[in-house]
């Protein structure tokens, strides 16, 4: 009894000893005041609400094959193979070893054999077992760290996951403005050299001004200068959303990217205010709250240094000099021991390794906090970038509209002459830029509500966290 009173007193005095250590971190995040919201009902898979199979189609591509996402994945396993290691702290150490030696000593040392043999042969086979009491939650704390870790792994990687969703529809509203842009400039290639076709006939019969004749030239030339780069851009984003659906170089490059022939519609549903749970909508605000979590446990595992630690320990064998008698009854070996170690000085390490996990947690707080104001300024300028591109879209739609008709009228009074050539010309090509611009805002309008579903969350809701970790 005398060895287990002698570690009782120690611990008493190491309990003692660790009392002036700080307090454990705060376990819960810190109350911020939020604006008032409204009930919004937002569903998962938002990108069907345009209606187009192409869409849903590309987004499923991506969410399977997207290389980010994919390395996020891999991240995702490395931190449940860290919280399997962690958790896997709480349990005893069991080892079995079997080990044989044969050595020979001299005969003519300090310590005379007595007539024993100088040969000697020992065969040890022992089942060792060690165990750390978790007193002071070191090994809890550093569990429920990397339990934290994992799940913010995981909220990650539902962001991205919603983020890449909306940039796979933004660049898809992108490559078919810029196939109607494209069109609309074909189609005014081929009026425009019908027309100079028909007009150079009139100016070799003398009844067009060379004047007349040359600017209708120039203007078919400027047309023309513009398809080039427009069929660049359109490379461009087409190739830059094959990246983004995670294809190979080969297929980048081989293959195009279905889609329809007319532009998408703008989505049917899409919420007119801030949702009341908004925090629990976005992945990155949890992801955000799940790192303050873990980083608050890794203080505590630094706080639990100043404690004494506690191991037991304990072997069960034989041992014999000849093989033949390793399981024979006085062979048996056995041995118990318990240790306490308590930091008495170090240095400052300690207390080092505690102000720097303190450190640690006050940033993961400071980016809670970060996260929080970004979600709901992102909500906001979501909210009103939609609100304007619907009334430019309206503005667009109408403006196009009218300068065709001026375009109409002014051609008519170009062929009574009432109206020069070159008003003619201003007239159609303040009506195609109109027309581009009307592309160019349908466009804007499926972007705005990509990024409108995106800073809602995209319909996530938060899974329970036992069922994730399992």
């Amino acid at each position: 009894m005398r060895p287990l009173v002698s570690l009782a007193v120690l611990a008493a005095a190491g309990v003692l000893a660790a009392c002036a250590v700080p307090p454990r971190a705060p376990q819960d995040p810190p109350v911020l005041e939020l604006p008032a919201g409204t009930a919004v009902s937002l569903a998962p898979g938002w990108w069907q609400r345009f209606g187009d199979p192409h869409i849903d189609a590309l987004v499923e591509e991506a969410l399977a094959h997207n290389r980010d996402l994919a390395r996020l994945m891999a991240r995702i396993d490395e931190a449940r193979a860290v919280l399997r290691g962690a958790q896997a702290e709480r349990w005893p150490v069991v080892a079995a070893s079997l080990g044989g030696a044969r050595q020979r000593v001299t005969e003519t040392g300090a310590v005379p054999l007595g007539g024993a043999s100088p040969v000697a042969t020992d065969v040890r086979a022992a089942l060792n077992v060690s165990y750390e009491l978790d007193l002071w939650q070191r090994v809890a704390s550093a569990s429920a760290a990397a339990r934290a870790e994992l799940l913010a792994g995981e909220f990650a990687r539902d962001t991205l996951r919603t983020a890449l969703a909306a940039q796979v529809v933004q660049a898809y509203a992108a490559l078919q403005s810029l196939d109607a842009q494209i069109g609309v400039y074909r189609t005014l290639l081929q009026s425009q050299r019908e027309g100079l076709r028909l007009q150079g006939l009139r100016q070799a019969a003398g009844e067009l001004a060379e004047l007349d004749y040359r600017q209708l030239e120039a203007e078919l030339l400027a047309s023309e200068q513009q398809l080039p780069r427009l069929e660049r851009a359109r490379g461009e984003a087409e190739r830059a959303l094959g990246l983004l659906l995670g294809r190979s170089p080969q297929a980048l490059l081989a293959q195009g990217v279905q889609r329809a022939d007319s532009a998408t519609a703008a989505a049917a549903g899409v919420p007119e205010g801030l949702p009341s749970d908004l925090l629990l909508r976005r992945p990155d605000v949890q992801a955000s709250e799940a790192r303050l979590r873990a980083a608050g446990a890794r203080m505590d595992v630094a706080r639990a240094a100043y404690f004494p630690s506690i191991t037991l320990s304990g072997s069960v064998g034989r041992e014999s000099a000849a093989l033949s008698r390793l399981f024979d009854g006085p062979s048996l070996i056995w041995s118990a021991a318990a240790s306490l170690t308590q930091p008495i000085w170090n240095g400052g390490r300690i207390e080092a390794q505690h102000q720097a996990a303190q450190a640690r947690r006050l940033q993961a707080e400071l980016d809670y906090r970060d996260s929080v104001a970004q979600a709901f300024k992102e909500a906001h300028d979501a909210l009103a970038a939609h609100g304007e591109a619907l009334a430019t879209l309206g503005h667009a739609l109408r403006r196009a509209e009218a300068l065709q008709r001026a375009a109409t009228l002014t051609r008519l009074r170009t062929e009574g002459g009432e109206s020069s050539r070159l008003q003619l010309i201003e007239a159609e090509r303040a009506a195609l830029a109109a027309q581009l611009q009307a592309h160019d805002a349908r466009r804007a309008v499926v972007a705005a509500q990509a990024e409108l579903f995106r800073a809602l969350g995209g319909g996530w809701q938060r899974p329970q966290d036992e069922a994730r970790l399992r």
